[in-house]
């Protein structure tokens, strides 16, 4: 059963790892089953359950956002990389209207989509301008898979795939957006459970892609103690 002392010999936990643990170890007392089944459930759901302090450096299980989850997550993550509030955004989010250099771009949130093979995300972002009318544009992040490995790493191509006025005059900036959204859905698969001992979300130690989704491998920051006052 967690403890609500989380502390570590040499080191001071935060207020929010020190809250989880009661969190967790109080809702486990409330529940009515033996102390066997709930060191069972403990270890089982390992890394689901709400107030887990993780090491530093420590991972956890690998999250997986299956291919039927990700377009959801992908446009929930396009919302706050264009820089609106979900929480006050009403579905399905409105178009966001870029301007550059006299240029104007209407980028349609609620159209983006996302697809996974193997060592790769596709992101498709449906845009629009009067010299195109509607056409989407696809942005391709090559990273790890199971089979290969390659920590966080992911690299793209110069240029996005789609119509050539678009790609030409807003290569930067749809490369930008995409990878924000990666950054935003990948960081959120890997935060929304668990908590290094300051208390500050896991964060994405190994991506990987292939048929059966986007998968995260969370991780705890490393910790650095401070020896001595710089001269």
């Amino acid at each position: 059963m967690a403890s609500a002392d989380a502390a570590k010999p040499g080191s001071t936990p935060g207020a929010g790892a020190i809250a989880g643990a009661i969190l967790l170890r109080d809702t486990l007392a409330r529940t009515d089953i033996d102390d066997r089944t709930k060191a069972v459930l403990t270890k089982q759901l390992r890394g689901v359950l709400p107030g887990l302090v993780v090491q530093p450096g420590g991972t956890l299980d690998q999250r997986t956002a299956g291919p039927a989850d990700l377009t959801a997550l992908a446009r929930s993550a396009a919302v706050s990389a264009a820089g609106l509030d979900p929480a006050t955004t009403p579905p399905p989010p409105p178009p966001v209207l870029w301007e550059s250099s006299g240029n104007r771009l209407l980028v349609q949130l609620a159209g983006v989509t996302a697809a996974v093979s193997t060592g790769a995300v596709e992101l498709t972002i449906p845009v629009s301008c009067d010299q195109t009318g509607d056409t989407p544009v696809t942005v391709t992040f090559v990273t790890g898979s199971a089979d290969r490995p390659a920590g966080g790493v992911a690299t793209t191509e110069d240029h996005p795939r789609g119509d050539p006025v678009i790609v030409e005059n807003w290569h930067e900036q749809l490369i930008a957006f995409a990878w924000n959204i990666l950054l935003i859905a990948t960081s959120a698969l890997s935060g929304t459970v668990g908590a290094d001992r300051s208390g500050r979300p896991l964060i994405v130690s190994t991506l990987a892609a292939d048929s059966s989704g986007l998968s995260v491998l969370p991780m705890a920051r490393h910790s650095f103690v401070q020896t001595g006052a710089l001269p």
